[in-house]
């Protein structure tokens, strides 16, 4: 199977993309982008070359150009989110005290919105368009600050639409998951959502939160903007896509409540849809 490397953006499905890529590689060595780049490298680094020629899936969270060649010379793909609902979803993630490197800044039991909002973090402003460049890394003289709006959002483009093998979008996870996995020659990628909000726990969004978000996120905006149009311009055009769409929705509905029931054996219920109704 071929080399592959998902470019994992925080807050966008993708725990539950990289279970899929998980189960499509199975038996093939992995390295985990862990979000810190210099250590990312030297882990690697350390790696004998054996080691490193048999890693078949690169994932985690990592600038498009890593500076791993082996990661980012071979197909890289990844998914978007509507920015307001990604940040927002990263908020909520925050107050429930998964985010273990916040945790004692916004500790879950006085976790305020609007300070959280308020407090910098690198992670609600634009995120998505400055890991498709590299950020904030100064390894190449190339840094944000030194950028306006335009020459960021037109860079992140360029490198989704020429850099990448292919992109989806969490709002339309399913129809991104066949155009990827036909893209690829994948088996049917049956799967059960993961990392799911607490509904108990839910934050309540204000429209001065929502402004707020907007404002950090104009670039991410616009990118994501245009990077929904070209892939349902692609996907328009793809009158395969469409049959193989429309059949992987109707059984999806069967498999993912059968998936959730039987956990991690899960793996034999697809073993049988795949032998009842192919690859």
């Amino acid at each position: 199977m071929e080399k592959i490397r998902f470019l994992h953006i925080p807050k966008t499905a993708g725990s539950t993309f990289a279970r899929i890529l998980r189960n499509q590689y199975r038996g093939k060595p992995r390295f985990v982008f862990t979000g810190d780049n210099k250590i990312d490298k030297e882990r690697f680094s350390e790696l004998s070359k054996v080691e490193k020629d048999s890693v078949g899936l690169f994932t985690g969270h990592a600038p498009i150009v890593s500076g791993i060649k082996e990661a980012d010379e071979i197909p890289i793909i990844t998914i978007l989110r509507d920015p307001v609902s990604r940040v927002k979803s990263f908020c909520q993630y925050v107050s429930e005290g998964k985010s273990k490197y916040l945790l004692g800044m916004f500790p879950p039991e006085r976790f305020d919105l609007d300070e959280f909002l308020y407090s910098g973090n690198s992670e609600l402003s634009n995120l998505q368009s400055r890991m498709l460049i590299n950020y904030e890394m100064g390894e190449n003289g190339l840094l944000i600050s030194n950028l306006n709006q335009d020459e960021i959002k037109l860079m992140a483009l360029d490198n989704l639409f020429n850099k990448l093998t292919c992109y989806g979008l969490q709002e339309k996870f399913d129809e991104s998951l066949i155009h990827i996995s036909r893209k690829f020659g994948w088996k049917t990628p049956y799967y059960e959502y993961r990392n799911r909000k607490d509904l108990k726990k839910l934050l309540k969004f204000e429209d001065r939160h929502i402004n707020k978000i907007k404002e950090l996120n104009e670039i991410d905006i616009a990118f994501y903007n245009e990077a929904k149009e070209r892939l349902s311009a692609i996907l328009d055009l793809d009158k395969e896509y469409k049959k193989a769409y429309e059949v992987f929705r109707r059984r999806q509905k069967i498999a993912s409540p059968m998936l959730k029931l039987y956990g991690d054996t899960g793996r034999y219920v697809k073993k049988v849809f795949r032998l009842v109704f192919g690859k």
